[in-house]
């Protein structure tokens, strides 16, 4: 059974990047296998996390710095 792996950090970042509704991690994982080539699933995973340590974090956020919720978040990122 092939997989893409979705933690608690992958799926908030799914969501904030609008990859994903965010209902639960099995949506989360459904909706980025069918954004993605199988092929690719395992380093799109890990360029997931590492991107959303550096940009992204849970805590502490920035929206605006984040080059991907700048241009491609989630309106709700911005109140």
């Amino acid at each position: 059974v092939s997989a893409f792996p979705v933690d608690t950090h992958i799926h908030r970042l799914a969501y904030r990047w609008k990859l994903s509704t965010g209902k639960n991690v099995d949506k989360t994982e459904k909706d980025l296998k069918e954004a993605f080539p199988r092929e690719t699933w395992n380093k799109v995973h890990l360029q997931i996390i590492f991107f959303g340590r550096k940009y992204c974090p849970a805590r502490g956020h920035n929206a605006l710095a984040c080059p991907i919720c700048k241009d491609f978040g989630r309106a709700s990122l911005f109140k």
